[in-house]
């Protein structure tokens, strides 16, 4: 065997001595301390981040749905102006040459009950 395979087979290099080398056991609590604090903050940075970039585009959804509100009712307004009866009677007239009919050309139908 080479040196550095007995070394192996001592344990100088086990995972225990890594440990022992940088943290005591004293050390290794705090250690673990330590990292969930800064990985609970991280989380929280992330969590508040995801919030604010949510409720932005919660308030960005807001503004459009009331300027398709006011286009709608402009719409609305729109659609009750040209189906007035005298728009309606002004395009029977003008544009297809439609007249009102006389007295005489209407007939008057009974109804049957």
């Amino acid at each position: 065997m080479n040196a550095a395979a007995r070394f192996l087979n001592q344990g100088a290099l086990s995972r225990g001595w890594v440990v022992s080398v940088f943290l005591s056991r004293a050390q290794f609590p705090v250690f673990v301390l330590i990292m969930s604090v800064l990985t609970s903050a991280l989380g929280v940075i992330y969590v508040a981040n995801a919030s604010r970039s949510l409720n932005a585009g919660i308030q960005q959804a807001i503004v459009e749905r009331s300027q398709l509100h006011v286009q709608w009712s402009q719409l609305l307004l729109e659609k009750s102006t040209w189906i007035t009866q005298a728009r309606i009677q002004n395009v029977a007239e003008g544009q297809l040459g439609m007249v009102v009919p006389d007295s005489k050309s209407v007939v008057m139908i009974p109804r049957a009950y």
